[in-house]
């Protein structure tokens, strides 16, 4: 009954079982425009989906609307599943993080011979990224092989010596995916299918091996020449846009669903897709030479939500752009989708996982309380390197206006606290050595730099 009321949904739809319904619903909303490329998003907790929700058009010709079961480009979240098979062969013994890449592509580049799997898995191998290499733009809009791509996207030389940092490499996942195929005797995708996305019932997840388009939803990007209009991205004239999917392979060329995403997050986290050793090493902060730590593990980001540990990728390929996060203490996965390239989602789904865990204060809306902390916000503050802001309280109302800049509406919340408008990020007032403060705390950077009050 839900899929038939979806696929008649226009503009903005949500389906959720959950007292936080309508602060989710606002959210979509704000970070959504009904008659423009959209997103889709889906939270679930403990196996059990509490919102699944989709806003905007997957084709702006067609006026078709975004459902929250339509099959997008998930880019680089492609990696955790690259890692994930490279730890399955591995657990299988057909090979080893410990072997170089050398055993799987003998003529490749000498200096990249004895990078072994493991620091490619990482990022920490020294290896640059194709991306910007301007002989990779001038080709990669044609379809190639797997050889010939690799044959020109490893012609650069190591950036810094294996270990030494953590710099993101789009082409060593490219490199991974020839060692799956080298040792397996199949293609990436076939491996893939066989052996993760069949098994586990995602049937609408798979590789896209050639071309740029899926499906009907439509991939845009920013029309530089008219920004407040969007193009599809392989009509971009920056031919940095246009990219065959078999430049992108094993390093970000999945497409999936909400619902499929969701269904590998249990699997990979149950010990379903691999053992419980490998999913260590997954979601470990990887040892750098000086023993310090990146936050990345294999194939996985490592770091802190609003203070809660989290496993999350984000991905982007011309067209689309989508994060995906586990918070294991809390058994909450979240996946949001969009199909504007200039459009991270992870903005909508961040917001919406701070209000399912309370990461953030929440909005005050009697007006006593309102009015009593409009007393002790009001004023003028000084922050790093001497920027001024000033927040004012007029008809009922707060505002904060930065020197320079227009002066904006934000939203009372508990604990001496504020926001802005359409973000869980927030501002608390605090008293610090004397003097009255408002420190700003970012939900994944944490507590910034205060003002002073003045």
């Amino acid at each position: 009954m839900k899929k038939s009321v979806i696929s008649i949904c226009v503009g903005l739809c949500a389906f959720a079982s959950n007292a936080n319904e309508k602060e989710f619903d606002a959210v979509l909303k704000c970070h959504s425009a009904a008659d423009d490329p959209g997103l889709i998003v889906q939270i679930a907790q403990s196996d059990k989906v509490i919102y699944s929700g989709a806003a905007g058009l997957a084709d702006l010709k067609t006026k078709r609307p975004l459902k929250v079961d339509d099959v997008m480009q998930v880019g680089s979240v492609t990696k955790m599943f690259t890692a994930a098979a490279i730890l399955k062969l591995a657990e299988n013994d057909v090979l080893s993080l410990h072997d170089s890449i050398g055993k799987f592509i003998p003529d490749i580049n000498p200096k990249y011979r004895e990078l072994t799997l493991f620091s490619l898995l990482t990022h920490t191998s020294g290896l640059s990224d194709y991306l910007g290499d301007p002989v990779v733009n001038n080709v990669w809009g044609d379809y190639a092989s797997l050889d010939k791509v690799i044959k020109i996207i490893t012609r650069l030389p190591l950036s810094f010596n294996s270990g030494d940092t953590h710099i993101y490499s789009n082409l060593g996942y490219i490199l991974l995916g020839k060692a799956i195929e080298v040792s397996t005797g199949m293609p990436y995708n076939q491996y893939m299918q066989n052996t993760f996305f069949k098994p586990l019932g995602m049937d609408n997840t798979f590789v896209v091996t050639q071309g740029i388009r899926v499906n009907d939803v439509v991939g845009y990007t920013t029309n530089f020449d008219a920004p407040n209009k969007h193009i599809k991205a392989e009509k971009s004239k920056d031919r940095a846009w246009k990219v065959d999917r078999s430049w992108i392979h094993a390093s970000g060329a999945i497409a999936s669903t909400l619902q499929d995403m969701r269904v590998w997050n249990k699997a990979l986290m149950s010990g379903e897709v691999v053992a419980e050793k490998s999913l260590n090493l997954m979601t470990q902060k990887v040892r750098l030479n000086d023993n310090s730590t990146a936050n990345y593990g294999l194939g996985l980001n490592v770091f802190k939500l609003g203070g809660e540990i989290s496993y999350n990728h984000a991905g982007m390929v011309p067209g689309f752009f989508s994060w995906h996060v586990y918070l294991p203490e809390h058994d909450l996965v979240a996946t949001g989708m969009s199909n504007q390239d200039k459009y991270f989602p992870g903005l909508a789904i961040l917001d919406m996982v701070a209000i399912q865990l309370d990461l953030s204060p929440k909005p005050i809306e009697d007006e006593a309380k309102i009015s009593s902390l409009a007393k002790k916000l009001v004023g003028n503050y000084r922050g790093h390197e001497f920027q001024t802001l000033s927040i004012t309280f007029e008809d009922s109302q707060l505002y904060v206006q930065y020197e320079g800049e227009k002066k904006r509406r934000i939203i009372p919340r508990e604990n001496n606290s504020y926001s802005y408008e359409c973000s869980e990020h927030y501002f608390t007032l605090r008293e610090n050595n004397n003097k009255m403060v408002i420190v700003p705390t970012h939900l994944i950077h944490g507590e910034q730099s205060a003002y002073v009050k003045l």
